[in-house]
This record gives structure tokens, C-alpha cells and sequence, in this order.
């Protein structure tokens, strides 16, 4: 396997900026007279309290890519939601800006059946969000312990975070660019329900939001769309997300 972290400039943040990228090895590799195949990748979100190297160092993700043939590319997308922040830097257009980055510079897919998207807690509404607003780029999509109910986040009590910072001194998320359920309605107004990716939901059972990804469960079975499920044993934590990860590569790799 190849471990590498990609510093470029950024032209969506107006800085240089920095992504992981994991790739599996191809004999191609080494021969210049060879083409090396191109590998399907999943674009991995961090959460709220992590960083794009926290699925590195706390779950088994670079294994499970090497056992898949599959690459993974880790963005770093702050405090932001995977928004573009009112008052801060354009995250939204900074992680489609990485994918297309490292579809260029490395042999990755460009097939929409050969590239996915999964994430945890703030990065699991960052898979909604980005999936339901780009579904021509993503074949499937994995969102874990989502961050479904943002209303409860108005407030949120976390260091050096306020949702004010994304979408302003606001009393409601309704209508702001964190309106998940309108980015659905918008989504499938757009392209349908068949036009949406193939998702899969999980939460664990002792995951203090679990109640708010049951609730995201029958607001999605009331707009008709399908999607796998999946709830257990299961805290707010990376022995959860570990095996989550796994779980959503093997799914998306049909493996």
C-alpha cells in the first residue's frame, strides 16, 4: 500500500491545503512499458472532533482498502459541516475540489459505479449532503451515526465551534445551506429517486443519537427512497466506526 498526505493549493480555500490518499500497489506500478488499471476510491469524511488522519490511526481502513484493491481519499473539512461557511472557507467546494484533484493525478475511476462516498457524526451529514447534491458523481454512499438533527447543533457546547460560523446568527437550520431535508426534496425533485446513489445507513444502538437517525430513517422511507439500514451494539466511537468502515467497503465493493 501507498500512504501518502497530499499538500496543493487549494483554489476553493485561497491556500494550500492538505489531503491523505490511500493506494493500493499495482505490478504496473513498477514498469514503465505498463498502464496501471484504474481503481475504484472511496472519499472518506472525518467527524466533528477528528481530522483527516483520525481514520488512519484509529481504525484498520488501510487494510481493508489493500484487501478491497480499492483507494480512499481523506479530506479534512474543519468545523464546516462540508458547507460553504457564511463566515469561513468554502468546504463544500474544497472536498468535490480534492476528488476531482486526485481523479486526475492519480489512477483512480472517474465511473460513477467505481467511486463512493462514507463518513461518521458531522462527516455522515457530510455524505447526505454531498451525495444528494452531486448524485451523478457518487455510486454509493455510506452515512454512520449521522448528524441528522442539526437543530439540536444551534448551540452545540464544542471547542472553538459555532454554527453561526456556517450559516449565521440564525434561530432555525430551515432553509440554510444545512436543510438536510430540503437538500433531499431538492435532490429528488431534481433527478428522481432513481437518479440517488445507493445508500446505507447505520447507527449503533447506544449511540446518543440514535433516536435522530431513527427519525432521518422514516423521514427518508416517506420520500420513497431506498436505501440498506442497519442498527446494533454500538457507541458514538471509532470500535463502532471501525467496523462500520469495513462493513461500507465491502458493500460498495459487492466483496
Amino acid at each position: 500500500m501507498a500512504l501518502m498526505r497530499i499538500n496543493f493549493f487549494s483554489e476553493a480555500l485561497g491556500k494550500h491545503h492538505h489531503f491523505n490518499l490511500i493506494l493500493p500497489e499495482q505490478k504496473e506500478h513498477y514498469d514503465m512499458n505498463e498502464v496501471p488499471a484504474l481503481l475504484p476510491s472511496v472519499m472518506i469524511l472525518h467527524g466533528l472532533s477528528s481530522d483527516n488522519s483520525s481514520y488512519l490511526r484509529f481504525t484498520s481502513v488501510e487494510r481493508y482498502a489493500n484487501e478491497h484493491n480499492t483507494a480512499v481519499i481523506l479530506p479534512d473539512g474543519d468545523h464546516s459541516f462540508y458547507a460553504n461557511m457564511l463566515y469561513g472557507h468554502s468546504y463544500a467546494d474544497h472536498i468535490l475540489e480534492v476528488w476531482r484533484y486526485a481523479h486526475q493525478v492519480f489512477p483512480l475511476s472517474k465511473a460513477r459505479g467505481d467511486n463512493f462516498l462514507a463518513g461518521h457524526s458531522m462527516g455522515g451529514f457530510g455524505v447526505l449532503k454531498t451525495a444528494f447534491e452531486n448524485p451523478a458523481l457518487f455510486g454509493k454512499a455510506c452515512f454512520m451515526s449521522s448528524a441528522t438533527d442539526i437543530e439540536r447543533l444551534l448551540n452545540y457546547d464544542w471547542p472553538d465551534f459555532k454554527m453561526r460560523g456556517i450559516i449565521g446568527d440564525v434561530t432555525t437550520t430551515a432553509g440554510t445551506s444545512l436543510d438536510i431535508k430540503r437538500i433531499v426534496d431538492d435532490s429528488i425533485n431534481k433527478v428522481g429517486i432513481e437518479g440517488l446513489p445507493e445508500l446505507y445507513m447505520m447507527c449503533g444502538t447506544e449511540d446518543f443519537i440514535y433516536d435522530d437517525n431513527v427519525e432521518f430513517k422514516v423521514f427518508l422511507e416517506s420520500k420513497d427512497v431506498s436505501f440498506k439500514y442497519e442498527e446494533g451494539p454500538g457507541e458514538h466511537d471509532y470500535a463502532y466506526w471501525d467496523l462500520g468502515i469495513l462493513k461500507a467497503i465491502q458493500w460498495m465493493t459487492g466483496k
